[in-house]
């Protein structure tokens, strides 16, 4: 978790830089349309990180079932 919020920290900096350096308030920037984008982008980011691990372990052992299905025995034809 520290490493997803670092990382987008890290994304967001040169925005927040912008902001600091524009000199607006901090009540203008966090209402700002520029940084619910930020928001909304991170939170699909994480929800999609997230997801990825159970839908990737799901499709491994779907694709693995498939094909180690036990063989019928012929011989007994």
């Amino acid at each position: 978790m520290n490493t997803l919020f670092l990382t987008y920290a890290g994304a967001a900096l040169p925005l927040l830089l912008l902001f600091a350096v524009a000199g607006q308030s901090i009540t203008s920037v966090l209402t700002g349309e520029i940084v619910a984008t930020e928001l909304v982008r991170s939170l699909v980011g994480s929800i999609g990180l997230v997801a990825s691990v159970p839908i990737a372990t799901w499709m491994a052992t779907t694709v693995l079932s498939i094909h180690r299905q036990p063989k019928l025995d012929r011989a007994a034809d």
